[in-house]
């Protein structure tokens, strides 16, 4: 993928559909043409308007057509778009539109953008209305800057990263290659856009000619039926649910495929790991489950694809040339066009100790290559829990073990702040049903049984509540906030005896 073809690109693919909902409510479904058309109108205001290359527009908004339509207004621009996360309360936003150097603001919510004279609503994308840009706003000097997004990972706070050009390209053109991505395929995008990885596959949708639809992500089980799509994208909790609804019984294939509308060609887990069990299932059952890795920090580093699948691992690296590891096992990244040029907020210690001096990137996470060159993770490196007698384990490792216990459907190990002991916080249906006590009990003192002593369960807390970000139980991008976890269940979990 080129961005200078982008847009030439796309229109020229004729079957190619969007599907989403406008600002105001109400659903759209046009071609790429017509999308092209209304984004290059757009680019054309901004222009007169006063905008050029490297000057910033932020956007805060949810899923919806106006959202892609500045989007690539930006890019037919070459200006660098800024995606705040949609759920960045107002006072967080203030701080950034203090710092005078987005040109435009667009927004859903006007409450976050009182009084910010440079501010226009998501439908200015439409309704021809004057765009207000700040004239003292600088424009970027770097080419290569594409856009600037904010990542939280396991840190707990906000970072914003410098998205490249040239590693945006690069990538989706990787990806297009390896999972054969063609005007027959369709993709269902639910995840925010402000997560950058969603904007990818709009990326890699416009240059293959792949339809897509895009939703937010409480429609992704209404809608996954209805639009029928050919692959997607979803963090493990997803496939966890669907899974734990469909796919168990005698017809579990035929009530799976009428759920995901039975047009799927392949599915792409990652953000967290995922259960062997799952995966397994689901490919048993012929609907291809493919489990991926990458940061945001370097772009995607391995999947499995149709052709190449090797369940418990992530894949083989996609160039296997530009992996490597630190004697600790950390995951290092050494590649030409990274998806990342560098933070643009954040501590100077996560800076320096993600983009290391030599100019490689290290990823955070722990893994290793098997005979075949397959690459699996056993952890994050920030995520290791220490004993008072100083031995370090990764807690997913006992994590993998609990998801297999038969009614266990999510699983978090954390030490306890006031006994220094391992406490498992295990998600189960019917959870007070004394059979399925009975099976989680025995599961623990089974998996206690095998393990070391520093990596026994102490204790377990039990609790049907399923995991969301409205709970804190989820991060906004679906990986375990295990923060967020304690916090919830802390009481249970700092409980004597």
């Amino acid at each position: 993928m080129e961005f200078t073809t982008l847009l030439t690109t796309a229109r020229a693919h004729a079957g190619g559909r969007i599907e989403a909902r406008r600002s105001d409510g109400e659903d759209i479904a046009v071609g790429f043409a017509d999308f092209i058309d209304s984004a290059e109108r757009l680019a054309g205001r901004l222009r007169a308007a006063g905008l050029v290359r490297g000057m910033q527009i932020g956007l805060q908004a949810p899923n919806v057509y106006e959202y892609l339509v500045w989007d690539l207004a930006a890019v037919a621009l070459g200006a660098v778009l800024q995606a705040v996360p949609e759920d960045l309360p107002a006072d967080k936003v203030a701080g950034l539109v203090e710092k005078r150097d987005v040109a435009l603001w667009v927004y859903e919510k006007a409450e976050n953008f009182a009084g910010v004279a440079n501010a226009v609503p998501l439908a200015a994308a439409l309704d021809g209305s004057t765009l207000p840009l700040d004239a003292a706003a600088a424009a970027l000097a770097d080419a290569d800057l594409h856009s600037r997004v904010y990542s939280s990972g396991s840190s707990g706070y906000l970072k914003g990263l410098n998205i490249s050009r040239r590693g945006t390209e690069v990538l989706v053109s990787d990806f297009v290659a390896a999972f054969g991505l063609c005007a027959s395929d369709s993709h269902l995008i639910f995840l925010p856009l402000s997560n950058y990885q969603q904007r990818l596959s709009v990326y890699g949708c416009l240059w293959s000619g792949a339809s897509f639809k895009l939703v937010r992500h409480t429609a992704v089980f209404q809608e996954l039926g209805r639009y029928k799509p050919s692959f997607i994208v979803a963090p493990p909790a997803i496939y966890e649910n669907i899974y734990a609804q469909y796919g168990r019984g005698p017809d579990a294939k035929d009530k799976l495929n009428a759920f995901l509308g039975g047009n799927i060609r392949f599915m792409i887990t990652g953000m967290a790991p995922i259960r062997g069990a799952i995966l397994t299932a689901f490919n048993q059952l012929g609907l291809r489950l493919l489990e991926a890795y990458g940061v945001t920090e370097t772009g995607m580093i391995a999947w499995n694809t149709p052709r190449n699948q090797r369940i418990g691992s992530v894949g083989l690296p996609i160039h296997p040339e530009q992996l490597h590891f630190t004697p600790e096992s950390e995951i290092v990244i050494r590649r030409p066009h990274p998806l990342s040029k560098g933070y643009f907020d954040s501590s100077e210690s996560d800076s320096s100790n993600t983009f290391l001096a030599d100019g490689a990137i290290a990823t955070g996470d722990i893994g290793a290559l098997d005979a075949d060159g397959y690459l699996s993770l056993s952890g994050r490196k920030k995520e290791i829990i220490v004993t008072s007698g100083g031995t370090k384990f990764h807690p997913e490792e006992i994590e993998r073990s609990l998801a297999s216990i038969e009614v266990v459907r999510h699983a978090v190990v954390l030490m306890s702040r006031n006994d220094n002991r391992l406490v498992a916080v295990l998600v189960v249906p019917d959870s007070k049903d004394a059979a399925a006590t009975r099976l989680v009990d025995d599961g623990v003192q089974a998996i206690n049984a095998a393990a070391p002593s520093y990596k026994s369960i102490h204790r377990r807390v039990l609790t049907e509540t399923l995991p969301s970000i409205e709970n804190g139980m989820l991060t906004r991008n679906l990986k375990y906030d295990r923060k967020g976890v304690y916090r919830l269940f802390q009481a249970e979990i700092e409980q004597q005896g």
